[in-house]
């Protein structure tokens, strides 16, 4: 008997990956992952320019407005913390990433770290993230990772469940990105392979797929 056709969707769908962890004490702090990710792949439309906020200033304020982010600048920031607490909220839930010079990061934690930091958006150098960047930084190198740009977290509960691509990319685009994921996850983990429990794949509105193959040993 055939199965049913695959429905058409009417807009493309992001395809995720759940691992389930065990035998991982996450109330230990050094097993608990929480770190920013950078695929070999962009996933299309990730982080579209206007849920994007640039703290710079001089040149750099220049260029990205011509480029068409928004940004914030000193004075600006400056204005801000005379504002009230839900002027400051409205700012944190108006992006969904926010990126700033190293030289800057001082005045953005003293405005809006409170506010930025109960959602994770505040700003992390690497190796944590890529949201810190230098006043001499090459943007459009930098801008052309942004949809690279992937959070890997596993801090309250055994798993992990993020996106890795779409479902319109190239088949090798995803296997890329899944492999660098699934090896990256390895590595954080104690006891590497062992502690993954099972994996699944899914589309934003299709079922679940369990992926076998794991792997042997360790890493």
């Amino acid at each position: 008997m055939e199965g049913k056709p695959e429905k058409v969707r009417k807009f493309d769908e992001t395809v995720d990956i759940v691992i389930n962890v065990r035998d991982v004490d996450i109330k230990n702090p050094n097993n608990r992952i929480d770190q920013e990710f950078l695929l070999p792949h962009p996933i299309k439309k990730s982080l579209p320019k206007e849920k994007i906020c640039f703290i710079v200033k001089d040149d750099m304020e220049i260029s990205l407005k011509e480029m068409g982010y928004d940004i914030i600048n000193p004075g600006m920031l400056d204005d801000l913390q005379k504002q009230s607490k839900k002027e400051k909220k409205a700012v944190a839930n108006k992006y969904d990433y926010f990126v700033a010079r190293a030289d800057l990061m001082r005045n953005l934690a003293k405005v809006l770290a409170r506010f930025l930091g109960q959602q994770g958006k505040m700003p992390r150098p690497q190796p944590k993230g890529f949201g810190v960047i230098r006043p001499n930084e090459n943007l459009e190198a930098y801008i052309a990772k942004l949809n690279r740009i992937i959070k890997i977290s596993m801090k309250k509960n055994l798993i992990i469940q993020l996106k890795f691509g779409k479902k319109s990319q190239e088949y090798n685009e995803l296997k890329e990105n899944l492999d660098s994921i699934l090896s990256f996850v390895k590595n954080a983990l104690p006891n590497g392979n062992n502690n993954i429990n099972s994996i699944y794949i899914k589309t934003t509105m299709g079922k679940a797929v369990r992926v076998e193959d794991t792997g042997k040993g360790r890493r």
